[in-house]
Formats: structure tokens, C-alpha cells, sequence
């Protein structure tokens, strides 16, 4: 075999198999970078939260308090997603019913906590909840709404959200959970990677779906 055609087949192995992968590898390992964003967040009328897996902590629900301790919002939402298999031991409305005891026994109001239940989408739990905001928005003239959301997925769940919302005269920000993990150490841990990988297929499958 000539040292040309060995030559060939070794650009064509790199160039067809192998540069594939280290893109992919690439971009996973430089998505804590990208995955969040430093927009300041805003005092807003309403505070929504997500109750999915992983569920809230009870540090982040702390935080939570403390945002409503400082008027950072008046009413807080807690979206909730309609379970219709019935195959959990501990369902949507036990996990949601715990939270708002946190809530309440830290000092937000049961009059402030309302719970909107959505149903299970294709398009993932933030584009349907984002939907049903956007009549709530409209019902209630809102002004101004803030997201809870974890680190690597606030900047998936703020574009969500802007995009449904773009038609209605809203301001949209968000504030992300302070968090252990970061983008130097998230590889360090499991919960890190995994945190960080499952965001990333997420924000991925979201681009590609058109839901960004």
C-alpha cells in the first residue's frame, strides 16, 4: 500500500468517524458555559416554579422565601404536571401539597401559592407550562413574570418562556438556585455530570424542535 493511500484512508477515518465525536465531546464538555446566563433577574408580580425531577431542594425553597421576603415577587406559581399512569408511589399532588407545607412554614402565604396543573407534552414540561402562562398573562394583564430555575437550565427555560410570551407586552427574567456545581467542578461529581449532560441533550432537543 502506498504512503498516500495510507495517508487517504487516515484523513477519511479522522475526518468521517473520529472528528464527530470530539465535537460532540467538545461541545458537552464547554456547555457549562453556555448552558446559563448572568441576565440579571427582576422585582416581577409572579414567580413560577417547576415541580419536576429532580424536585425542589429544601435549600432552594429557602431561597425562594427569601426572594418573597424581599418583594421580590408578590404571588408564586408552582407548575405542576398531570400524572395520569398512576404507576408512583408518590405522586404530582403529594410532592406539590409537601412543598407549599415548606412554603407556607417559612412564611410565603397560602393565599399567594397557587398550583397550575398542566399536561404531559411531547415538547417538554417548560413550553407546555409557558403556554398555560400565556393565558394566564393575558387574563390577569400581567406586567412582569420570574423564573426559578436551577443553574444550567435557566437559559434553556428564560427563551422558552420569552418566545411563547414575545406577542404580550411582559418583561421575562429569571433567577437561578445558587448552586454547588459549577462549570470548573461539574465532571467531578455524579450529580454534577449528570445534571449538566441531561440539560445538555435537553437545550439540544429543544433547538432542534424549533421550541427555542
Amino acid at each position: 500500500m502506498q504512503v498516500s493511500d495510507l495517508t487517504f484512508r487516515f484523513k477519511l477515518l479522522f475526518l468521517g468517524f473520529l472528528s464527530p465525536i470530539f465535537l460532540c465531546l467538545g461541545l458537552l464538555l464547554s456547555s457549562p458555559y453556555w448552558l446559563g446566563t448572568n441576565d440579571p433577574y427582576q422585582k416581577s408580580e409572579i414567580a413560577v416554579l417547576e415541580i419536576s425531577e429532580p424536585f425542589p431542594t429544601k435549600k432552594q425553597l429557602k431561597a425562594v422565601v427569601n426572594l418573597y421576603t424581599k418583594s421580590d415577587f408578590k404571588k408564586l406559581i408552582l407548575v405542576s404536571k398531570e400524572d395520569k399512569s398512576q404507576n408512583q408511589v408518590i405522586g404530582p399532588f403529594e410532592i406539590d401539597q409537601k412543598v407549599k407545607e415548606i412554603l407556607i412554614s417559612n412564611g410565603i402565604p397560602s393565599s399567594q401559592i397557587m398550583t397550575l396543573v398542566i399536561a404531559g407534552s411531547k415538547m417538554g414540561d417548560t413550553d407546555e407550562a409557558s403556554k398555560n402562562l400565556l393565558k394566564l398573562a393575558v387574563s390577569d394583564n400581567l406586567g412582569s413574570i420570574l423564573l426559578l430555575t436551577r443553574e444550567f437550565e435557566k437559559r434553556r427555560v428564560l427563551n422558552i418562556y420569552k418566545k411563547t410570551l414575545t406577542s404580550l407586552p411582559v418583561k421575562v427574567t429569571a433567577y437561578s438556585f445558587p448552586s454547588e456545581i459549577s462549570g470548573s467542578n461539574w465532571f467531578l461529581s455524579e450529580s454534577g455530570t449528570k445534571e449538566v449532560s441531561v440539560e445538555f441533550v435537553r437545550y439540544i432537543y429543544s433547538y432542534i424542535r424549533g421550541i427555542l
